[in-house]
């Protein structure tokens, strides 16, 4: 952007970290942290300008949902944009402006809104309120911000408080290991590739107009519990109201790896999915009733046989015990014709036993695992190379209409693979007989089933 450009017009002044929002340089930027800053402000401001000094631009801004979009963004735009710049279409929720750039409004509420933007095009994306989205929800549509012409620059900016569903993945992303305006590169652990990032904190004290028209409302923020309050007045990442795996601690729960015995037993938990990431979970017991959490595997609209190749080939060499799946994929309704899910899997090598999918007793199981005190340590250790895993339990929350389980529209993909294969109760692994070789613990293993099944027949007859 220019310095003449028209964020500084007797409609908007930027302020000091308006201005650094403005300028920003990485490609994916963040802005905000505590309430009243004037994030929605800066957002709609950077867009307009973005639109008009760029002639054919396509340009978006998000809400999570469409009153959110109307309320804070739709109606903040028409009340603040001189409407002598654009014409809006209100059934397209577009502002089109003279140079042939559009300024489009959208919203995006369940995971499977994104495949409506699947063709579309963007120069340039913008998210408000970050945290309200999932991780998948905004990397997909962030596929969809690029640029053809070598003078336009792709970038995605967003705005946001701490909290809400998002809040773990955002922090990971953008605040932790960064430091504040400063240009950040990160890299990505599944493909190599490497991105920039940039955080630019807003506090109420940024926004002078606010401060100086309604000097009131820093006393209604102090007037929050403590966790709100350090949210909305200070902006702090360090902690996430209605977080659900409240135990969960990096220090505690996370390892590194380790050679397994080859004796110990290992299982495989899989929660299916094709719009949605399908997950595999590969946990390994040790003899004193540790679960291990040692690979994972996390795949996107992925054809059944390629799933089930992929996993087999990630467990070459290994006993698996069992691999256990959400009972979602057995199911066959009356408008399908042909295999379930299962059956499916199982044709192409890979058989699975269905999941026990109590919620709520599931992640009382997850809770027990995490558990720990200074004289018992946690039974649940996840090793450092599974990062879906380590960055997706602890920013899980509470629904807000049961506090017993997790609010679903939070990224619990991972979660749900692990309490499908922590409520199977899998035998804890013993150290073989001195002079029995190791791996005669699967032929022991097969005796013991086969004897059950014995008994259990004979209990029938």
């Amino acid at each position: 952007m220019e310095e003449s450009s028209i964020q500084n017009t007797p409609q908007y002044e930027a302020q000091e970290k308006q201005v650094l929002f403005h300028f920003a340089k990485a490609q994916e930027v963040l802005y905000g942290g505590a309430a009243g800053g004037g994030k929605s402000f800066s957002i709609i401001w950077d867009a307009v300008t973005f639109c008009m000094q760029n002639e054919k631009v396509f340009v978006s801004i998000f809400r999570r949902t469409y009153p959110e979009l109307e309320k804070s963004i739709i109606l903040t735009a028409l009340d603040v944009i001189p409407a002598a710049w654009y014409n809006y279409n209100k059934k397209e929720h577009r502002m089109y402006f003279k140079n042939e750039s559009i300024l489009e409004f959208n919203y995006c509420q369940y995971d499977t809104d994104v495949y409506a933007f699947q063709s579309a095009q963007y120069q340039r994306l913008y998210f408000d309120e970050l945290t309200h989205f999932n991780k998948f929800v905004y990397l997909y549509l962030t596929s969809r911000c690029r640029s053809v012409r070598p003078e336009i620059k792709a970038q995605i900016k967003s705005a946001s408080n701490p909290g809400n569903i998002g809040h773990g993945w955002v922090k990971a992303r953008f605040i932790d290991d960064a430091i504040p305006g400063e240009l950040t590169v990160r890299t990505n652990p599944e493909t190599g590739t490497t991105f920039t990032t940039q955080y630019i904190p807003a506090k109420l004290q940024d926004n002078k107009y606010l401060m100086e028209g309604d000097p009131e409302y820093r006393n209604r923020l102090m007037n929050l519990d403590e966790i709100d309050r350090r949210g909305l007045l200070e902006g702090d990442w360090t902690i996430l109201k209605g977080q659900f795996f409240t135990e969960w601690r990096y220090d505690i729960h996370v390892c590194k790896p380790f050679t397994i015995p080859k004796y110990w037993n290992r299982i495989r938990c899989l929660d299916w999915g094709y719009a949605k990431p399908s997950v595999v979970l590969w946990i390994t017991f040790s003899p004193e009733g540790q679960a291990f959490v040692y690979r994972e595997l996390k795949m996107l609209q992925t054809p059944d046989s390629v799933l089930a190749a992929k996993t087999l080939e990630l467990s070459t060499e290994e006993h698996i015990s069992y691999t256990v799946a959400d009972p979602s994929i057995w199911s066959i309704n009356q408008f399908e014709r042909g295999e379930s899910i299962a059956m499916r899997l199982h044709s192409y090598g890979l058989s699975v036993m269905k999941a026990d999918n109590a919620r709520v007793s599931g992640w009382s199981v997850i809770h027990s695992y995490l558990h720990y005190t200074d004289e018992k340590p946690s039974k649940l250790k996840v090793f450092n190379t599974c990062p879906y895993l380590i960055e997706s339990l602890p920013g899980l929350i509470h629904d807000e209409h049961n506090a017993e389980d997790i609010n679903s529209k939070g990224d619990d993909h991972g979660a749900d693979a692990l309490r499908y294969g922590l409520m199977t109760k899998p035998l804890i692994s013993k150290k073989p007989v001195r002079g029995i070789p190791a791996f005669s613990f699967a032929y022991w293993m097969k005796k013991r089933d086969d004897e059950f099944k014995s008994k259990q027949y004979v209990g029938n007859i």
